[in-house]
């Protein structure tokens, strides 16, 4: 019996890409951000690298471009099947491995085999148990090898707030449980919000020393939303807004605020 995050994002796959693409925002700012994170920790030529929940490739594609042989993985099948047509594409077979397993068992894969782990796209939000999420993520890792994890923020309560909806908000606040609406449907599937501290606690009770907390954006939703659409229409606005989001977005003054959290530890053991 499929999960309902799996089912979910296999009816969604085929457009899954689009509607990405078709966000300014995402394109112009929570993308570069992210890569730019991604950058601080590649590790040099030769190197293994897993895109744990990777979807549809969006950064396989990029780091297998650069060398490095990639493992996609990811719980949905329908994801699976576009990121293959596009390494296809991409001629990148070679260098790139799908493998379809759930985040919070990757049995498949041998323990301390990657130089680098990423989990991008909040899987560990959405995998119904992101304490076995992290230790499989950490698992697999080598020691010395760098682990980042991107997850919702639980300043998503906010969300609820602006809908004066202050009894779902509480929820989120207290427990991190998220109630997520997509178009009438009330919950498509279950989400976890984090905090930095229940994150990065996750990651030291696994052997990862945190060497890094971002928030993903931290300015760009405190924006109105007429002064956002035009930043992200004007090229250099839009490029000095992301230099200051990759400048501040680990201050810890502002890292709290994003909408997303990334951390990123380099495993010790």
């Amino acid at each position: 019996m499929p999960t309902r995050s799996e089912a979910y994002h296999d009816h969604e796959a085929p457009a899954y890409d689009a509607k990405y693409d078709e966000s300014p925002f995402f394109i112009k700012v929570y993308e570069p951000v992210t890569w730019d994170n991604i950058l601080r920790f590649l590790p040099p030529l030769p190197a293994r690298v897993l895109d744990a929940g990777g979807g549809t490739g969006r950064w396989t594609v990029m780091l297998a471009q650069m060398g490095y042989e990639v493992t996609l993985t990811d719980i949905s099948q329908g994801m699976l099947d576009v990121a293959r047509a596009k390494i296809e594409a991409a001629g990148l077979s070679d260098r790139v491995t799908l493998l379809r397993q759930d985040i919070r068992d990757m049995s498949a894969l041998a323990a301390h085999c990657f130089d680098l782990v990423l989990a991008e796209g909040d899987p560990v939000s959405y995998c119904e148990d992101h304490a076995a999420a992290i230790r499989e993520l950490a698992r697999v890792a080598r020691t010395g090898a760098h682990v980042s994890v991107s997850a919702d923020s639980r300043v998503a309560a906010l969300f609820n707030l602006n809908e004066l909806d202050f009894d779902t908000a509480e929820v989120t606040l207290r427990t991190g449980q998220m109630k997520w609406r997509g178009g009438e449907e009330e919950l498509v599937y279950p989400i976890h919000a984090f905090t930095i501290p229940e994150l990065a606690g996750l990651f030291e009770a696994n052997g990862l020393r945190v060497v890094r907390v971002l928030g993903k954006p931290v300015f760009l939703n405190r924006l109105q939303p007429e002064v956002r659409d035009k930043i992200v229409a004007d090229e250099e606005m839009t490029r000095r807004l992301v230099e200051l989001e990759c400048r501040y977005g680990d201050d810890p003054g502002w890292a709290g605020s994003g909408g997303h959290i990334e951390v990123t530890g380099v495993k010790i053991w």
